[in-house]
């Protein structure tokens, strides 16, 4: 009896891992549905409900079980609300951005039923088409940045769609006045990526452990 209820509860464990904590480097919490908090390892699952807090200098890399790839950025706040993978149009993704930096490539999921993968910032939606993008969100700015397909970000009962190499901004309106700008979004070219502070980890070459979005190449 006592074996059969522990490869119960091992069995049902396992069905809740959504994915693995693939690459870490500095300190995060994985703080839990049920309220416990954990320290962020190496190879530790990640469960439906997880949200991932990121210490300064730190950044972390999920993978889910459709191959999305998530890597989290300092100071960042993560949460991973929803997953279902069944290999069918019904399989869902439903993540959330709190504050800081995240990179997300899609998976199998974002493929078979991209309408049903969304990500929520602290002040909008965004859904996505067979893609690579990222969102920078601090006290004074946000900024999406489209890699590859194309993603829409919803404020409200407005959306705007970033095709592939192009970078949205928004100015906070708490930060209106230090700005002089208006909350009006702009659109620039990813090839002025440089003159803005959006983490770009393939820029620098590592041999943590992590990779790049989508390939199994260093970053």
């Amino acid at each position: 009896m006592k074996y059969i209820l522990t490869l119960l509860v091992t069995t049902l464990t396992l069905l809740a891992n959504i994915g693995h904590l693939t690459a870490l480097k500095g300190d995060a919490k994985v703080h839990h549905i049920d309220t416990s908090i954990s320290p962020a390892k190496m190879g530790m699952p990640i469960q439906e409900g997880d949200k991932i807090i990121t210490s300064v200098n730190t950044r972390a890399q999920i993978i889910l079980k459709d191959d999305t790839v998530i890597t989290i950025g300092s100071n960042s706040t993560f949460t991973f609300e929803k997953y279902l993978f069944n290999g069918g149009k019904t399989s869902t993704i439903s993540m959330k951005s709190e504050r800081g930096f995240f990179r997300s490539v899609t998976g199998k999921i974002g493929k078979i039923a991209p309408e049903r993968f969304t990500v929520k910032t602290s002040s909008a939606t965004i859904g996505i088409r067979g893609t690579d993008f990222s969102v920078l969100q601090t006290d004074k700015v946000e900024r999406y940045v489209c890699y590859r397909g194309e993603i829409r970000v919803t404020r409200g009962d407005k959306s705007i769609d970033i095709d592939a190499g192009k970078i949205l901004e928004f100015k906070n309106q708490h930060h209106k006045k230090m700005f002089n700008e208006s909350q009006t979004p702009k659109l620039y070219d990813i090839s002025d990526i440089t003159k803005f502070s959006v983490p770009n980890f393939t820029q620098n070459p590592a041999t943590d452990g992590f990779t790049t979005p989508g390939t199994t190449q260093p970053l």
